[in-house]
């Protein structure tokens, strides 16, 4: 499904506390509690990919206890064996070409998101290093079955602060030039010929200027621009097969981003699809025809707009059968073989085959067959709106635990901040609510898919209306009897780990304690230090949280770091931290670390020296959930799953003990 315009920036500070990890492990049931190893370990399968020629499907698994990719023949589950072998940090990534049998994968070192890629040979295991992971970042920008022997990839190598693009072949190896982009654009789209089509450019005003490709010139040529307001809301999205469409998300002259058609030679532009409640987020086109299948918008749920009526016969009749939402996640060049994913809140993943020609579908795959026993425990999350202070409708999820702990919270908060919260499997919301605490996530302004008002209205709002949203979001539950007011625990990673700590800061008598994740703590040093490729969106970056380069700026962002205000710390504070962030610098947590041991005030401080932003590896994301396990169960008395196996089997280094 494509979402936005390739840009690297666009992953900014968003860090999850939702993505779908277990373990494959053959264990008895537990009778008092999910495991973390059910919930958080490696998955049985995941990421599962069909080969546009069907022959081959791949995925995700773990081999000797690292993610490795795996593959076999399509229909032969007999066939299936690893083709890496990584014994490391294990493969996140991967995908296919058009060449039969030869997909690629990128990976980095310890976290540092600086990605190396490579090509697979999934017949004979053959691994070519394309670009080296260290100080140089690369991705694959284009496929296409019409050019199958070749794929277009953008690197950072000539310039840090911009990608360049080249077309790689996958027979020799040999990469030639296809655009040394020095006009320093932010992103560049291409047809199926490889043409380039459309270019965005980052002004310093925080706008952006969209440029088409003019063949006689053999020039981007200016054509229309992105007002600042616009700019987090409006991008193009996917081009035509044949170069001549452009779709676009559009919010100018509204507010929630439709879904819009430009005819770039004509200059003519349509409506495709729009949603009066939420921005329209994504679409999914035909592979091989390049017909537009179905757009889609996220409001409380997701909702989907057909624009072809067999593909919406099936997916209709498919979740009729399955009684729950799906996702169709890879398809065959030819589109009749499908991988599909049902997401349930309150039942373990499951992904299927699908034949289009045939209507069958496949008996489930499990993401982790060792959470099957353990579905009569799981709690159901409700989708609900919580209004906020100055009027707007907070857009939230609520799970409530089956066996409570008194009447303990945990504000469970996400990154970004432009992310948002959704409804769906959340492993962090089963496993807390599994220990008896109920779990809120709050998509407050600056959440995306709310329209550009929603999200503006988070502009140089850190710590200030965004959290009050955070702490509207509290006063309901607890005027609905969800939560205690003594016995809530704010708790997040990246911009969630910021409010994690502004919540014991700002509204230090708010929370009984506070869980942070790679969140910043001073907001100038977090700006001045972001990645070199975020370059691009270094203006629009200041807009919208502060100028650190200007005398007001530096005030501001003072003012709303919870460094300053490390004094009015009161309560007990947990900082997890990856020793290579490259977007929240292991600084962010050594400074309110230094700042609260030089105040004498109580602080846990665990630092994984070989994780980035978040914890990639099984170990370590089991081992920092434990750890995190015994302090709420500390401060809120819920259940406790024992903890010291999994924090001596993960890299984690107690910077101070426990108080």
């Amino acid at each position: 499904m494509k979402t936005a315009l390739k840009m690297p920036f666009l992953a900014a500070l968003i860090f999850s506390l939702s993505a779908c990890q277990t373990l494959n492990k053959k264990e008895a049931v537990n009778a008092e509690y999910i495991p973390r190893e059910v919930l958080f370990g490696n998955p049985d399968i995941t990421g599962i990919k069909i080969s546009p020629d069907g022959k081959y499907v791949t995925y995700l698994s773990a081999h000797k206890g690292v993610l490795n990719i795996w593959a076999q023949e399509f229909g032969k589950p007999e066939t299936a064996k690893p083709v890496t072998h990584d014994t490391k940090r294990g493969i996140f990534r991967y995908n296919w070409t058009y060449t039969p049998g030869i997909l690629t994968f990128t990976q980095d070192v310890a976290g540092d998101e600086n990605f190396g890629l490579y090509t697979l040979n999934v017949s004979t295991g053959e691994i070519t290093e394309i670009t080296k992971p260290g100080k140089v970042t690369s991705q694959i920008a284009e496929t296409s079955h019409l050019r199958p022997q070749e794929v277009v990839i953008m690197t950072n190598e000539r310039d840090p602060r911009f990608f360049d693009y080249k077309i790689l072949n996958l027979t020799t190896k040999a990469t030639t030039d296809l655009f040394t982009n020095t006009e320093n654009y932010a992103g560049i789209m291409f047809d199926k010929n490889f043409h380039p089509i459309i270019a965005s450019q980052s002004n310093k005003d925080g706008s952006s200027t969209i440029f088409l490709w003019n063949a006689g010139s053999k020039k981007f040529v200016k054509k229309t621009v992105m007002p600042f307001e616009d700019s987090m809301t409006s991008s193009a999205v996917d081009v035509s097969h044949d170069g001549s469409k452009v779709y676009l998300l559009d919010s100018r002259k509204r507010d929630k981003a439709a879904l819009i058609e430009w005819d770039i030679k004509s200059d003519k532009s349509k409506v495709v699809a729009s949603d009066e409640r939420s921005d329209i987020q994504g679409l999914q086109m035909h592979p091989q025809t390049g017909k537009l299948l179905w757009a889609s918008s996220y409001y409380l749920k997701r909702d989907i707009q057909f624009f072809d009526k067999d593909f919406q016969k099936h997916f209709e009749n498919i979740e009729k059968k399955l009684n729950t939402e799906i996702n169709v996640t890879s398809m065959s060049l030819d589109g009749n073989q499908w991988v599909l994913f049902a997401d349930s809140t309150d039942k373990p993943v499951a992904f299927y085959f699908y034949d289009v020609k045939t209507g069958t579908l496949s008996q489930p795959l499990y993401h982790t067959k060792s959470m099957i026993p353990y579905g009569d425990r799981m709690s159901s999350m409700e989708a609900v709106e919580i209004p906020s202070r100055d009027g707007y409708q907070l857009v939230s999820y609520l799970t409530q635990a089956r066996k409570q702990a008194g009447k303990s919270m945990v504000l469970l908060v996400h990154g970004g901040p432009w992310g948002r919260d959704d409804y769906g499997y959340n492993p962090y919301h089963q496993w807390l609510a599994d220990r008896g605490y109920n779990v809120l996530s709050v998509n407050f302004r600056a959440s995306t898919g709310f329209g550009k008002k929603f999200l503006n209205a988070g502009d140089k709002q850190w710590g200030r209306k965004m959290h009050d949203d955070l702490i509207d979001a509290v006063n309901w539950a607890v005027k609905n009897d969800y939560a205690d007011p003594k016995q809530i625990v704010i708790m997040g990673g990246s911009y969630g780990g910021y409010a994690a700590l502004a919540g014991v800061t700002f509204t230090p008598d708010t929370f009984a304690a506070a869980v942070d994740i790679v969140g910043p703590s001073n907001l100038e040093t977090l700006l001045n230090t972001v990645p070199p490729y975020w370059e691009s969106f270094r203006a629009n970056l200041y807009k919208r949280v502060g100028d650190p380069t200007t005398a007001s700026g530096k005030k501001l962002l003072k003012e709303r770091s919870p460094l300053t205000h490390v004094d009015k710390i009161k309560k007990p504070l947990l900082i997890l931290q990856g020793a290579n962030d490259p977007r929240v610098k292991k600084a962010e947590a050594d400074q309110i670390y230094n700042a609260m041991a030089a105040k004498k005030i109580p602080v846990e401080y665990v630092l994984f020296p070989d994780e980035g932003h978040g914890f990639a590896k099984a170990a370590n994301n089991m081992g920092a959930n434990a750890i995190t396990e015994e302090f709420l169960q500390k401060y809120l008395k819920g259940r406790l799953e024992p903890i010291e196996a999994q924090v001596k089997a993960s890299s984690a280094q107690f910077i101070t003990t426990p108080q």
